[in-house]
């Protein structure tokens, strides 16, 4: 067999990974998301919306509600919780997070360090969390559903 019997052959081959790799950037650009455009070309895809709305979110520490609960849904970051909230909840993983007296905290994630003036009760699904207080009696723990989860006074 010659070398150009192989040439149709390759051409196609070609054309299907070119085809491919274009069906592949849309699907990535959209970010499955129906209502973004599909992009054509690649500095179009820079302006994706859903990577900037998860930019915007990364800033984002946290929530609160109406009720005083103040929810953590980052991970990695510094969290000040926010003044007048009684309840908190860590759904993230490795986070310091800091603030006054609360009523209650739950820790779903894990390796998080959680330093409060005070706390009543705290609990935990996650592990490898610690909650330091500074006033106070220790806080009841509620539950502790996780592994190597430490509550202790700081001195």
């Amino acid at each position: 067999m010659s070398l150009k019997s192989f040439l149709p052959a390759a051409a196609a081959l070609a054309v299907a990974a070119v085809a491919l790799t274009g069906c592949t950037q849309t699907a990535n650009v959209s970010g499955g998301d129906s209502s973004a455009p599909a992009a054509s070309s690649a500095p179009e895809a820079s302006s994706n919306p859903h990577t900037d709305t998860k930019t915007d979110a990364s800033t984002d520490s946290g929530k609160s509600d109406a009720s005083g609960t103040f929810t953590i849904d980052e991970s990695n970051a510094h969290v000040e919780i926010p003044a007048g909230t009684k309840t908190v909840v860590i759904n993230g993983s490795n986070n310091h997070i800091e603030g006054e007296a609360v009523s209650e905290i739950t820790i779903n994630g894990s390796a998080n360090a959680v330093d409060v003036k005070s706390a009543s009760k705290v609990s935990f699904t996650g592990s490898n969390n610690t909650v330091q207080y500074e006033d106070g009696n220790a806080p009841q723990v509620g539950s502790d559903s996780g592994a190597n989860n430490v509550v202790s006074k700081d001195n």
